[in-house]
């Protein structure tokens, strides 16, 4: 840290005046700085043109899948269709109906028995298998308080106590579903039958389900049984009506499912069936007080279960009263034919369009398949949006007001006008060798305008929807090929090679010879439509094999005998619309490409000034110390003269004074 004296001895303020002198010293460093940000606005606006260019390319990505452009839709003639359905491309357009007896259900194999053991009424409440702990006190019925005590009670003497209180009902335990429920029943017709109050201190009514039960007439009726299998406990203390006798193995369909009854429970058991690949899904009904198995598949399939220990038997479960599910029944030709599956999605009904079957019907109903143009209407519509999105992106930042002498960050930036023009240049110009009518974007509404269009109206791409609409219904595979056409590959002369599959790489019509020596030996030459031999190269295969090397983009495949037969391969160079401009933007993205090396290159310069930066202020830091230095030496040299000066004023005066 330096410590200096301003103006002690000189009176000068020496901090403004070494501030002033490198004032003119900082300019090189103000400019850097200047330079420095107009970099960083060019770079940022490169990366945010690149991130619009990506965007471009991905909705050109889209277009060029044949299955957004050649798509088809089922449409159903009213909104209450039997079914819900969906169509791949090459399905078949026309008009149809189906007619829908049966839906296809699931095999279920369930409890035959509840899973609990029952409730002995002459056993205290503590020690007997009701569906939950009781809690002892009162509860009320027609408000008549009523005691009860689990350590004391058995459930007749509760019974007994209720019809003994005064309280006008009548309970006794019925049997529903093969197990005992509890019944209260008023003593005169349409008397009272109010159950429970809110001061009830014990939870009698919830256990026994009377609690919120509905009345039926005079009487109401537990809606559970008293008894139910402890679920969550382990299976030795689960109260269930056949203990599980010891660890063993359920098999479900062939998949196996470990149990031991010390440390599963029901509730773990079901949810390990569950995560299994058993292909059933088990269920607990507490109303019940069973275990269902339901098959995932629809069907008569039989869901098979086998044992090394006795736990089907305690769940119930015997294979032999499952109830199978049923097959779908349904027809396409009005009922003359009737088809079965045993899934409720059928897939083989027409080609190319699945239908899930949803209700049955008692007549045909009618629907139609038909070229689905909104998924590609939606897809050009993207395309559109990001094209205008970089021409608009461009045109800002290259522009010049020259009202408020204000330029874009890109002005005269010669690569993004490049891009610019590369861009319109690609989208109206034509489709190479495309199969169909259709020979530019304009032809199918996508376009700059109309011809003839009033000046400033054509900068940015429009879309006639209702022209994209009718070409794609007219021929959607023509529309595809304007789009996304590429050079095709044809086998002409069959030698060792017998099939060729891919697209060719680059893109230009000519014809592939290859030669083969018979030992698996092969050479290749691409010569154009002149005969010039263009690239040659090598290769091997054996006999019925595959090379994917040998020709870029094509896989041959060589015959299963060797010859040393010659084959040729004849390429028709094709470059759909979107297809030329896809290569394009792929280029200019790509690792080598215009947008990274732009990127690269404002790195590289911004590092430079960083660099020039640095010295300009070492510099300067330098030339600050210099003049702090000499100011710190002048004010020592006047304070010193100042000093001497007082010295002699002061002998003067002595000697005058003599």
């Amino acid at each position: 840290m330096s410590v200096t004296f301003d103006g002690l001895a000189s009176g000068l303020n020496t901090q403004d005046i070494i501030s002033k002198l490198l004032q003119l010293e900082q300019q090189p460093i103000t400019r850097l700085n200047q330079r420095k940000q107009q970099v960083q606005k060019e770079r940022d606006a490169w990366k945010d043109l690149g991130t619009r260019l990506q965007n471009l390319s991905s909705a050109v990505g889209s277009l060029l899948q044949r299955g957004t452009i050649v798509g088809f839709a089922v449409r159903p003639s009213d909104g209450n269709a039997p079914f819900t359905g969906s169509a791949r491309a090459g399905a078949v357009a026309g008009s149809y109906s189906i007619q829908i007896q049966q839906l296809a259900t699931a095999t279920t194999l369930r409890s035959s028995t509840p899973l609990g053991a029952e409730v002995d009424p002459d056993a205290l409440l503590r020690d007997t298998n009701l569906r939950g702990v009781l809690i002892g006190g009162t509860f009320t019925i027609n408000g008549v308080a009523i005691s009860v005590d689990p350590n004391a009670d058995t459930l007749h003497d509760v019974v007994n106590r209720i019809n003994a209180s005064g309280a006008g009902v009548v309970a006794s335990l019925v049997t529903v579903d093969g197990r005992l429920r509890l019944r209260v029943e008023t003593t005169t017709a349409g008397g009272p039958l109010q159950i429970g109050a809110v001061g009830d201190t014990s939870n009698f009514l919830s256990v026994t389900a009377l609690l919120g039960a509905p009345r039926w007439g005079d009487a109401v009726v537990g809606t559970r049984s008293l008894a139910a299998a402890k679920i969550g406990v382990p299976l030795s203390q689960a109260m269930l009506a056949t203990p599980v006798s010891g660890p063993g193995t359920l098999t479900i369909n062939g998949v196996s499912i470990a149990y031991d009854p010390a440390t599963d429970s029901v509730g773990t058991i079901l949810n390990r069936i569950n995560a299994s690949n058993a292909g059933v899904t088990a269920s607990y009904d507490a109303v019940s007080d069973r275990v269902t198995l339901t098959a995932k598949m629809t069907g008569s399939l039989a869901i098979t279960v086998s044992d090394t220990g006795n736990l089907a038997a305690a769940l119930g479960l015997d294979p032999n009263q499952q109830q199978l599910g049923q097959n779908a029944v349904y027809s396409v030709d009005g009922g003359a034919t009737w088809q079965y599956s045993t899934s409720n999605t059928v897939t083989d009904a027409i080609p190319g369009v699945t239908l899930t079957l949803t209700r049955t019907t008692s007549a045909p109903y009618a629907f139609t398949v038909e070229p689905d143009t909104d998924a590609a209407v939606s897809a050009v519509r993207r395309f559109v949006d990001q094209f205008n999105s970089v021409l608009s992106f461009i045109a800002d930042k290259t522009s010049y007001d020259a009202t408020s002498k204000s330029a874009g960050t890109l002005l005269g930036d010669s690569a993004v006008r490049t891009v610019e023009s590369t861009l319109r240049r690609l989208v109206t110009s034509p489709a190479v060798n495309a199969g169909g009518r259709f020979r530019t974007l304009a032809d199918v509404g996508i376009s700059f305008g109309a011809v003839g269009s009033a000046v400033g109206t054509t900068n940015q791409l429009q879309l006639d929807e209702n022209k994209l609409r009718a070409a794609l219904r007219e021929n959607p595979d023509a529309v595809f090929e304007l789009f996304g056409a590429t050079s095709r590959a044809t086998l002409t002369t069959p030698g060792d090679i017998v099939r060729v599959v891919g697209t060719p790489r680059p893109p230009a019509s000519g014809r592939y010879v290859i030669a083969s020596d018979g030992a698996g030996n092969l050479s290749v030459e691409f010569r154009d439509q002149a005969n010039q031999v263009l690239w040659s190269g090598t290769g091997t295969i054996a006999a019925g094999g595959s090379n994917a090397a040998l020709i870029p983009g094509l896989t041959v495949t060589a015959a299963n005998a060797l010859s040393g037969a010659t084959s040729e391969i004849t390429v028709v160079r094709q470059d759909g619309v979107l297809t030329q401009l896809g290569r394009y933007l792929n280029g200019i993205l790509g690792r080598d490409g215009l947008v990274r090396a732009r990127g690269d290159a404002f790195d590289q310069q911004l590092r430079s000034i960083d660099q020039q930066i640095d010295r300009y202020q070492q510099r300067l830091d330098d030339r600050k110390a210099q003049l702090v230095r000499q100011f710190a030496s002048l004010e020592r040299i006047l304070a010193e003269i100042q000093a001497q000066g007082t010295q002699l004023q002061g002998q003067i005066v002595k000697m005058l004074g003599s």
